[in-house]
């Protein structure tokens, strides 16, 4: 679901949920780094703060974010606090990591569940040590999971890293809900329970107010960076300008109101290749306006050329590139952010709304000045604040980073292994607090474009073998992977039945591909059935359908169907909890586990 903004929209993106962020990777303080004199520089000096190493597990960057928000803290309180990808530990550093956590008076572990249960990209690794050698993991810690109880395995890496954690819990596992409001879950731990618990154990406090040092340098000039590129963010290194050939209306009949959803077909790049079903990240990119007129404000020269000390995205490239495509300038920033903001602000009613908005007492405010009207850092800077001036360096290091949208690839790399084809809902709308239009930030980018930033992302969409029957609901935008599954096995020529529950307002509106599937049909491929919630008495959900075809479904089940389920999350939960119903509880679990019932959902 895409986030609104009053000049455009900041989607999430169309996969799995998940939830956005400052991204920077642990290097030593640029102070450490060779000096540029002939003098040999000092040998650095032991940090002698008590250690506090914080590390994420993050999929969208969420969890990234509340960390630095840690680490910023820390080190006001006087820890020698540390941000840690967990995409550094695996196999081969895994006992330089026991050591060093168990050097530290608490090891923080933030970490957010991605798709049905399972770790993110970035913790995967991690997650598969702990499993295996739980016993190794002996040292002080705390946990927070990330999650959203719209998801039948809520915050499943939080618990299991709490359950298998070994030592000292220092400070009780917390977690938050991204269905209702994660910030103030994670800020009511963190402020309750997590520097409670650790006061104590802190160093010399440090001048709360000061503008901190940034952890990322700009050098001005083309010279290229040696930094190693951030885990984090290495989609930006991934991705590469993809050509979109085919860009086509799918609705019906837009003339009731219904938004635009298009057909996009994209040449692969060079060496790229992806599987039937995957997932295809897109780089959205900030409209050229939004761009210029913040460069305006803060005296930048776009046309400059730059590298960083720390490679969260390629360089060198150019400030007007940097502010387009890598930072989220229409995003609302969180408390902390604004927090943060003030520190750059100078005595006045800039730096007093900033204090005010980001406090306890100014929740409400910053819910109706903020997040109703979707203020992001642009409107912020430019409209609101003014008068915090922040340098270009300053500025990269208070964003948050620009996210990838994934969209599930709506194409059979069999039948076409030199594009991908994407089905895309343009989220268009009116801001109900400010009456001002918006649109989807990727998604308009992408209605509107003859190319795109775009990588491949595994999704967990796999075949069964031919002769198996397969079940497949999905509605709206929710039958793109399913279209890619069907080319696929007419192209194998598979045995088993394919069956489709499909759905959407009206047959005569926004039907998608309702001539494919017609085709399909007519050549024995597809066993449809339909379910259109907008024509009769009643609303009418593929859940509903299912119901009403439960002998079919449990005789398919009872065959060896894998069942495939691909859209928003309540439609997800609505459909398993039916199924349940019809082929048993256990029968699903065991489903479940064996990867026979595979969901791609999104809130």
């Amino acid at each position: 679901m895409d986030k609104i903004t009053p000049i455009t929209l900041a989607a999430t993106g169309c996969t799995l949920l998940v939830t956005s962020v400052c991204v920077y990777k642990l290097f030593f303080s640029p102070s450490s780094s060779p000096s540029p004199s002939s003098t040999p520089s000092e040998p650095e000096k032991e940090d002698t703060r008590p250690l506090l190493n914080i590390y994420f597990g993050s999929q969208t960057g969420t969890a990234e974010g509340l960390c630095r928000v840690i680490e910023r803290e820390g080190k006001e309180r006087g820890f020698n606090a540390q941000v840690i990808d967990l995409e550094d530990w695996d196999e081969d550093s895994h006992q330089e990591f026991i050591d060093k956590s168990k050097k530290a008076v608490c090891n923080v572990f933030l970490m957010a569940t991605y798709g049905e249960g399972e770790p993110t990209d970035n913790a995967a690794q991690f997650i598969k040590l702990l499993k295996n050698e739980g016993s190794d993991f002996e040292f002080p810690h705390a946990v927070f999971g990330l999650g959203n109880t719209q998801y039948e395995f809520y915050n499943a890496m939080g618990k299991l890293v709490d359950k298998k954690m070994g030592g000292e819990k220092v400070v009780e596992y917390g977690e938050g809900d991204d269905d209702k409001n994660l910030e103030e879950d994670f800020e009511a731990w963190k402020d309750g329970k997590f520097w409670e618990g650790i006061g104590g154990m802190a160093g010399e406090q440090q001048q709360s107010d000061a503008k901190p040092e940034n952890a990322n340098k700009v050098i001005w000039g083309d010279s290229p960076s040696s930094a190693t590129p951030n885990p984090s963010t290495k989609f930006y290194f991934d991705a590469k300008p993809a050509k979109i050939t085919v860009n086509r209306e799918l609705l019906i009949d837009t003339s009731n109101g219904a938004n635009s959803t298009k057909h996009i077909e994209v040449t692969l790049p060079a060496g790229v290749k992806y599987n039937t079903a995957d997932n295809a990240g897109i780089l959205p990119h900030n409209p050229a306006a939004i761009v210029k007129s913040l460069i305006d404000h803060l005296g930048l020269d776009g046309t400059a050329t730059f590298t960083t000390t720390t490679a969260i995205f390629p360089t060198p490239t150019t400030v007007f590139t940097a502010l387009t495509k890598y930072t989220d300038l229409l995003s609302p920033p969180r408390r902390s952010d604004l927090k943060l903001l003030a520190k750059y602000a100078p005595p006045g009613l800039s730096k007093d709304l900033l204090l005010r908005l980001s406090s306890k007492e100014g929740k409400s405010e910053y819910e109706s000045k903020v997040l109703l009207p979707h203020l992001g850092l642009h409107s912020l800077l430019v409209s609101k604040c003014p008068d915090v001036k922040l340098t270009f360096e300053d500025l990269l290091n208070v964003s948050p980073r620009l996210q990838p949208r994934y969209y599930t690839i709506s194409s059979s790399s069999t039948v076409h292994p030199r594009s991908f084809h994407m089905t895309v809902a343009v989220t268009k709308g009116t801001n109900s607090s400010t009456s001002e239009k918006y649109t989807g930030l990727c998604s308009g980018h992408l209605s509107g474009v003859k190319e795109c930033d775009a990588f491949i992302r595994e999704s967990s969409f796999k075949l069964p073998s031919d002769t198996k029957p397969i079940i497949m609901i999905g509605p709206g935008t929710g039958y793109a992977p399913m279209r890619a599954l069907l080319q696929e096995r007419v192209k194998r020529g598979a045995e088993g039945p394919n069956v489709l529950f499909f759905g959407c307002r009206k047959s005569n509106e926004d039907w998608l591909y309702k001539d494919e599937m017609k085709e399909l049909i007519d050549s024995k491929s597809l066993e449809l059935y339909t379910a259109f919630s907008r024509e009769g008495p009643t609303k009418v959900y593929v859940q509903n359908v299912m119901e009403k075809e439960a002998s079919r479904v449990k005789q398919l089940v009872k065959d060896g169907a894998w069942v495939y389920v691909c859209g928003a999350t309540r439609m997800g939960a609505d459909v398993v909890k039916t199924l349940k119903g019809i082929v048993g509880e256990k029968k699903v679990k065991e489903m479940q586990e064996k990867g026979e019932l595979i969901q791609e959902l999104w809130a």
